[in-house]
């Protein structure tokens, strides 16, 4: 083999970051003792390629360097293996939103069409980046999919040909008249009971006698109670005529978010894999129809107002009001990064300043707080609980626009180190 050929090969590779198990997997075949020599000869001596810790990456200064036809910022390797990943924002932790990896979304999709016919109709519930998937594939299928944020809906048009459509509507509130009837439901809802019925409750209305409905739920181990609440579960799937048919545990595979990073690595977590959170699929048949009331459920008015500052989304709940004078308090000293995603930590109760970064504080005036943070940018300040809001935002947003690019950085890194 000629050794330029090799050469250039590896360069290729390297015109992103990869470790030596990548490249010795990748190289078809060859001897990994011959890999290494033309590494150290491509560092060496041609002074092509460099090592950053244990990644080799092209020396992208050199002007000797060949034309690689790949991209090289970590964000466009992401996008192919994290589900539209420049589709929405980065999920802030109070939407408690974990989203699919194109691999989930490509399976998902292949039960689409393996399930129905061309002609059948197919409801999605809350899942926009399997619908944009699904419109990227151009399916034989009809899709519909229910959907309450406007600008996720206005993003969505975009990729809709003549099969696909958008049905604007609340799942809390959407009637089955509203949504139609159809041969398939796929969601993938909150993972607690009020969403769950909610869920159920609307897609069984909404299918045919002898339709599909394909829901995730988690795994055996996610919560305590978990054995209970699933019998619960599909003892009120039963109720609405619904059948199992097939349960495949763990087959769905979600990234993990930018808050989740952060509370693990403020817990002490260093070494995990970006894909560990899984959701098992499990696969309903309806039987009969019924006529079964809508389980009552109330969705929380919500306080919370949001304000985005480069890419960095900082909530306010201006419900939560301390007497006193006007103080941010830290609440998780030193880093201000809560260690933990769970709902039930008693840490969450006094939050009234929350960022994407899962970083928590406790302002007295919440209302003074919005107020300046709206005013962010602004040159002069009209007093010093302006001056105090600026400085405290300006700081927030530096440390999480640098742990972002960290985390893509950990991510991509990742997903080399496992072959992806």
């Amino acid at each position: 083999m000629e050794t330029e050929f090799l050469k250039n090969s590896i360069l290729r590779l390297c015109a992103q970051p990869r470790t030596f198990e990548f490249l010795s997997k990748e190289m078809q075949g060859l001897d990994p003792i011959k890999l290494l020599d033309i590494i150290k000869e491509l560092q060496e001596v041609d002074d092509r390629l460099q090592k950053d810790n244990d990644y080799w990456v092209v020396k992208a200064a050199k002007s000797h360097t060949l034309e690689i036809g790949y991209p090289a910022p970590p964000l466009h390797f992401l996008k192919k293996y994290m589900g539209h990943f420049d589709f929405l924002k980065s999920p802030h932790p109070l939407d408690y939103e974990w989203r699919n990896t194109t691999k989930s979304l490509n399976y998902l999709t292949g039960l689409v069409t393996q399930i129905n016919k061309p002609e059948e109709s197919v409801l999605l519930m809350g899942m926009p980046t399997l619908f944009a998937n699904i419109c990227i594939k151009d399916i034989p299928q009809n899709v519909k999919l229910v959907e309450r944020n406007e600008p996720i809906i206005d993003s969505l048009l975009k990729l809709t040909n003549d099969k696909t459509s958008i049905i604007k509507a609340d799942i809390f509130k959407a009637k089955p008249i509203e949504v139609g009837t159809h041969s398939c439901a796929i969601m993938d809802p909150p993972w607690y009971s009020d969403h769950f019925y909610q869920f159920v409750w609307l897609a069984a209305q909404s299918l045919k006698v002898g339709g599909t409905m394909i829901i995730s739920i988690p795994p055996i181990n996610t919560k305590p109670d978990i054995d209970t609440q699933r019998l619960e579960w599909f003892s009120f799937c039963q109720k609405q005529g619904l059948c199992i048919e097939s349960l495949f545990a763990s087959r769905l595979e979600y990234a993990m978010p930018f808050f989740e990073f952060n509370a693990f690595r403020a817990a002490g977590i260093q070494n995990i894999l970006p894909f560990w959170r899984t959701g098992d699929i499990v696969i309903f048949k309806k039987i009969r129809s019924t006529n079964s009331d809508r389980p009552h459920f109330v969705e929380p008015t919500s306080t919370w107002s949001e304000k985005t500052i480069d890419s960095v989304r900082i909530r306010v709940n201006t419900a939560l009001k301390s007497p006193g004078d006007f103080i941010i308090k830290s609440l998780v000293p030193p880093t201000d990064i809560l260690p933990s995603v769970s709902k039930s930590d008693e840490r969450r109760n006094g939050v009234n300043i929350w960022t994407s970064g899962n970083r928590i504080f406790n302002v007295s005036n919440p209302d003074i707080f919005l107020k300046y943070l709206n005013t962010f940018g602004n040159t002069s300040h009209g007093n010093n609980e302006e001056a105090i809001v600026h400085k405290f935002v300006q700081m927030i947003v530096d440390l999480e626009k640098k742990e972002f690019d960290d985390y893509l950085n950990w991510l991509y890194y990742e997903m080399e180190r496992q072959g992806f």
